[in-house]
């Protein structure tokens, strides 16, 4: 009897010393039964050139409307409109590249990987695709 008392001690002794070497961050999440982490945004760089560059005339959603540009009003097209949608990658990347009416041309300020990038981001973010 003075055996196994001292063997569940021994086992009890040791679960303890194990649960103590094991070391939280204060700033980590607690781990919780089944979760899993968040995957990581893979157009978090191109929501951030769509935030400088389109949104402004956009609008956060893609929704367009009419802004001032340079004194005049000009009605932005949403990126939402089934007109954009139909058109191909090689298109939305040619009016961002060149411009288009009131639009400017960003090929001076964008580099083509962000071009690129920022038109997945329009296909995924507003297009569903």
């Amino acid at each position: 009897m003075k055996l196994i008392a001292i063997a569940l001690a021994c086992i009890a002794l040791f679960l303890v010393s194990i649960a103590c070497n094991k070391t939280v961050s204060p700033n980590s999440p607690s781990p919780s039964a089944g979760a899993t982490s968040a995957p990581p945004d893979e157009f978090a760089a191109a929501r951030i050139t769509y935030q400088k560059n389109c949104e402004g005339c956009h609008g956060p959603t893609g929704d367009g409307g009419t802004v001032k540009v340079e004194g005049k009003e000009v009605k932005v097209p949403s990126l939402k409109n089934e007109r954009i949608v139909k058109r191909t990658d090689d298109r939305i990347t040619k009016v961002i590249n060149e411009g288009d009416g009131p639009m400017p041309p960003f090929a001076d300020k964008l580099k083509p990987e962000e071009i690129s990038a920022l038109v997945k981001f329009v296909r995924k973010e507003f297009h569903g695709k």
